[in-house]
Order: C-alpha cells, then structure tokens, then sequence
C-alpha cells in the first residue's frame, strides 16, 4: 500500500507541473504581437524559439546567416557552430574555442543577425541605432559595390562574415586588417575572391574556411600563421591547383576538404603530420618513383596513402584515383584498417570527381590492370567495428570486389556497423557479392552502373544456415534496395520457398524490413515470387520500376505496396493483385492492358503525349482523384460530355487534366 501510495503521489506532481507548465505557454507573451518580430512569423515558432536553452538560441539563429533555398547541409553548419565556440568540440578535440560563457553574455541574439538580401534595400553605411549596432555576424546577399564594401571592413567586431554575391573586391584589400576578430570566413559564388588571398594569413583567430565557386587559384604559403584554423573547406575552385606545403604546419587542423571541381592532383610530403585530422575529403592519390631518373634507390619512391598511416583520429576519408596506385604494398602502406574511429570511407577510382558516367562498353584486355586493382582493394579493408558508410564509385574494373565484402564469411559479418553501401560504376563485375546478406546492419544499398550483370541468383539473399535454430535471415534490416543501369540484367531467381530446408523455411525470410525497392535500366522480365512473401515484418510498401523493357507484369503484391511508379515499361501488360495499393503513377506504358485487384486505390496518374485514346482500364477501377497528362488532341476529347474518352473518366470523381508538352 506505501508503494501505492508514493507512486499516486508521484505522478499527482508530475501531473500538476505538466499543468503548470502548459498554463504558463498559454499566457505567454508569445501569443501577443511581439515588438520586432515580422507578421509572416508565426508566434508558434518564437514560442518555440522561446523554449530553447540560451545555446541552441544561437544555433537556431545562426541559420539564418545563408540565403533562403541554399543546401547547407548539417556537417557544414555543425562545424561552424563549432568554430564559433557555439557548441563543444567532440571528445578528445584540440580545444583553442573561447568559453561559451562569453556567447550566452549576449543580451538580445536578434540583434546579432543583420542579413542583407535581394529584397533588402537596408544601407550598409547605416544611420542612427544601426551606426553603433555592435555586429557580430553578417551575410551579403546581393552585389556590394566597391563604397559600400569600404563601410564594411569598419566593421571590426565582426565573427562571422558569409559573402554569397559579387562584391567588388580591389587591389589592396586586407581582410586582416579589417576583420582581425573572424572566426568563420564563407565566401560563395563571389568574383575577384583572388585578391584577397595574400591576407588571409592575418585571419589570426579564424577557425573555419569556406571558399565555393570562387576564383582563388592559391593558398597562401604561410597559412601556418593561422594557428587555430581547425576547418579548410574548398568547393569547385577550378583555378586552385596545389597545397602549401606550410599546411602540413596546421597542428589544430581537423578537416579538409577538396570537394568536386577543386583540381588539386597532389599533396606536400609530410601531410601525415596534420595527426589531428578528423574528416579528409578528396585526398589525392599520387605516385612518384625518382628510380627512372636514375636515383636507383628504392626509397625515393613515394605514394601519397603513405601520408594517411599516422592519421589514426580520422572519422571520415575519401580517396580519389586509385587507379594510379602501382601496387598493393602502397595500398597496405595507409593502414586504412588500423583506423579505429573511422565511420565513412569513399573509394574513388576516376581521375575525374566532376562527372559520374556510365560505362557500358565491354572490358578491355588489360588483365594485368584489373588484377592489380582487385589486389590494391583488398588491402584497403577498413575497420569493420565502426564503419557506417561505404562508397566505391568511379569505375573500378576489377572482376570483383574484395573478399571481405565478397563472399559471405566472418570476415563480412564483423561489419556490424555498416548501414549504407553505394556500388557505382563497376564496368566487370558479373555478379553482386554473395557477402552482402551477410551485413547484419545494412539499411540501404545502392548499386548503379554495373552492366557485365546478367543474373541475381538464389544465392543473393539465400538463408545463412541450414536449421531454424540457427538461422538469421539475409538482409536483416535492410530498408532501402536501389539497382540501377544493370543493362544486361534478366533474371532474378528468388523463391523463398528455396531459400532454405525444411522447417526453416517458415522462420527465415530475407529483407524482412525491406520498405523501398528500385529498379531502373534493365531488362527484367518479372519481379521475383520471393519479393512479395506475406510474412515480411514489413513487406515492400514503394515500387520505383524505369525503364525495364522486358517487364510484362506487376502481380501478386497482397499485403504489402502501397506505392506503385511505372516509367517507360514499354512491353508492361498486366498490373493486378495489390490489394492496399494506395497511389500509382503510369508514364509511357503504351502496352498496358489491364488494371485490377486493387480495391484500395486511391490515386491514379497517367501521362503520356503519345497516347491517342484513354486505356480501356480506366473503366475497372474507381480511384477518388485522376491526374492526367496528355496531348492537346485528346484534351479536347475530353472536354466534350458525354464523347467515348470522357465515358471512360466520368465515373472519377476527380480531375485534373493537363496538356504535356512533347519531349
């Protein structure tokens, strides 16, 4: 009875300070008109706002620093929001931040903000109040002329400065001197960017460095001045060619990035010392043997992976050109295994980083050159106690991929971390790796482009045991199947009902979790019977099919799509048997004949310029909403009651019918 007791006693408190709480957002002054607040604000939101701890306030605000509509994804932010010291590094990070207690001192955070836009015709030279604002943090928006830049740099107390337009940079221009107190320097899309590189070594508090789609062709050789630079970030500046090599000085340094259209091919001996990396993005594999030139010693030759093995703190690495290593002993020279910490891991095997192609040309002859890449791969095993992210794209021809994902031994089942697999461009495979099934966290795996792929056999997602008990199925949390541009594929052999012996034939179903599959570029003829099994935990609700030109049918899916995307299925015949489908959308499948079983149908989107009739189908199901796009021909059929074509709809209850353009 005392515990009775305590426990009513415990939750009447809880109860009545959930009461209290709840009363105290209803009188809050947040329903009122708040004084500086837009009308477009919805008080919600400032309510919300209101809720968070004075650190996530910043946070918050600082979003608003990039233009409306710009992908900054959440690494990018992140890492600001650490460099000005907004939030703590990770564990074990090189602390060079000021306290926190220094940005919580703040008195009004909306103040901080002053963010100048196309709509925004707010003077930079200011007047009144906004002439002695203190600004801590400012984003340009629109074109600054070369007067209104010159009031800019008096803005000293500047952190923050975020250059997402032309402005119109002179010849002498020091941001060194006009901005010594920069913490984060972003500048996108800005011309003449170039002449502001001899002073960025005066930045001596900056942490972050963003240069995107500028003109800068260098980094300035003292670089090592800025101390405490912890982040370099470099995107699509085509102009910039090398590395300092004072950059291998950066002791606090945690992460660079060479990101797509940056065309530094090379790195400066001694990269390696950089040991406080975290995240290296684009790392370039270059090759130098000084024996031709007739050293004879085998210590002058040199590989760039050679500079990765002391970087034992990286969480994330991206190589590219690794059809350039020579052997597998520089490969193995990286000790990419004996990365503890690291989590993404980006295998690149295309000079170029700007374009993702297709290969369908056959393989060639140079047997010597695939087999040298299967050897380097094998020796480029990452750690398979933490790694979340694998991507191998580019185009490596080797004729499979390493034993350690290949085949489905204990080798591959240690990757217990692995979520996502991206496969991409793999020109001489002929088949998907047996091991794959065996990753007991894989939530999403994508290959593209692998058209030496003829067939996915039974052994692509057999059982991993013989007996019940021991059984665990394939692909056990597997969400997300994506196979695209597999050109030659034809047949996938999946019947669940041979997937394993006798009574282990109940308890083992593969991709139990399977949610999303899509297919695209291929030339299956069905989808395969162990695809639609009943007793899936969750039964694939969205069907992605492109261009598969031999599909003839969609059938027998009861329990589970819900989503159904048809797209250039030019021999599709016959869609029957999904009884929960809920959406379906049909772009030229001029064959299509019948439509049935699919009581649940909802919404039905139809389009096709080529289309001279409606499809007689229209008339055996009752979906709530038709969306159609057609051509003018048939539109204005349809515009007439009571004609042949608008027979076929009027039983719809709702339309809409649109002329398509012809491609």
């Amino acid at each position: 009875m005392d515990d009775a007791r305590h426990t009513l006693m415990r939750h009447a408190h809880c109860t009545r300070a959930r009461v209290l709480k709840w009363k105290a957002v209803l009188e809050s002054h947040a329903w009122l008109s708040v004084f500086g607040l837009p009308e477009q604000l919805d008080n919600r939101l400032y309510l919300s706002y209101e809720d968070l701890s004075p650190q996530l306030k910043q946070c918050f605000l600082y979003c608003s620093l990039f233009p409306e509509g710009d992908e900054t994804i959440q690494v990018v932010v992140t890492r600001v929001w650490i460099s000005e010291g907004f939030i703590q590094p990770d564990l074990g990070a090189s602390s060079s931040s000021t306290s926190l207690h220094d940005e919580y001192g703040e008195t009004n955070l909306w103040w901080w903000l002053m963010t100048i836009d196309k709509q925004d015709s707010t003077s930079l030279r200011g007047s009144g109040s906004s002439r002695s604002m203190l600004v801590r943090r400012l984003s340009l928006g629109r074109t600054v002329s070369v007067a209104e830049w010159a009031v800019l740099q008096r803005r000293k107390s500047l952190r923050t400065l975020i250059i997402n337009s032309k402005v119109k940079f002179k010849f002498g221009d020091s941001l060194g001197r006009s901005f010594s107190s920069l913490r984060v320097l972003y500048i996108s899309w800005s011309a003449d960017s170039d002449r502001l590189v001899a002073s960025l070594s005066k930045l001596k508090h900056l942490r972050y460095l963003h240069l995107k789609e500028t003109d800068v062709s260098r980094i300035p050789e003292d670089v090592h001045r800025m101390k405490l630079l912890l982040r370099i970030v470099l995107v699509n500046c085509e102009k910039l060619g090398h590395l300092p090599s004072s950059i291998t000085k950066l002791a606090h340094l945690r992460t660079l990035a060479l990101a797509d259209g940056t065309n530094i091919n090379v790195v400066p001996r001694g990269f390696g010392g950089l040991s406080n990396l975290r995240s290296l993005y684009g790392f370039p594999v270059v090759h130098v043997d000084d024996m031709d030139a007739g050293t004879g010693s085998s210590s002058s030759i040199w590989c760039s992976l050679q500079e990765l093995a002391p970087l034992s703190q990286l969480t994330d690495l991206t190589l590219n050109g690794l059809e350039k290593v020579p052997s597998c002993w520089m490969a193995e020279q990286a000790m990419i295994s004996s990365k503890a910490h690291l989590s993404y891991l980006e295998l690149n095997y295309s000079n170029s980083r700007s374009k993702h192609t297709t290969t369908t040309e056959p393989c060639g002859d140079q047997e010597a050159n695939k087999q040298k890449q299967q050897e380097v791969f094998e020796k480029l095993c990452p750690p398979p106690t933490c790694l979340e992210n694998l991507r191998v794209v580019g185009g490596y021809v080797g004729f499979h991929l390493p034993n350690w994902i290949w085949m489905c031994a204990p080798a591959s089942a240690e990757f217990k971390s692995l979520r996502y697999l991206e496969l991409q461009d793999l020109p001489c495979c002929t088949h998907l790796p047996d091991g794959l099934r065996c990753l007991p966290s894989l939530e999403c795996l994508d290959v593209r482009n692998a058209p030496a792929v003829k067939r996915i056999g039974p052994e692509f997602q057999a059982s991993l045991a013989s007996s019940a008990s021991a059984a665990y199925p394939p692909f056990p949390k597997l969400r997300v199947l994506q196979l695209v541009g597999l050109h030659e594929w034809e047949e996938w052999d999946w019947n669940e009902d041979d997937s394993c012996e006798g009574d282990a034939r109940a308890a083992v179903i593969a991709m139990p979790c399977l949610e999303i599959l899509y297919i695209e570029n291929c030339k299956l003829s069905c989808l395969p019977s162990g695809l639609a099994n009943s007793k899936r935990h969750a039964p694939p609700r969205e069907l992605n099919l492109y261009e598969i030109t031999n599909l003839a049918s969609v059938e027998n899916f009861p329990y589970s799509v819900v989503d159904l995307d048809l797209s250039d299925c030019p021999k599709l015949k016959r869609i029957s048997g999904l009884a929960r489908l809920h959406k379906i959308r049909i772009q030229r499948c001029p064959n299509l004949e019948v439509l049935e079983g699919v009581p649940a149908l909802d919404t039905l989107m139809l389009g096709d310029t080529a289309m001279e009739a409606l499809p007689g189908y229209l008339q055996a199901v009752n979906p709530r909403y038709l969306d159609l796009g057609c051509s003018m021909e048939l539109h204005e059929s349809l515009s007439s009651s009571g004609s042949s074509e608008w027979n076929k709809t009027s039983h719809i209850g709702k339309h809409n019918i649109t002329v398509l353009l012809e491609d």
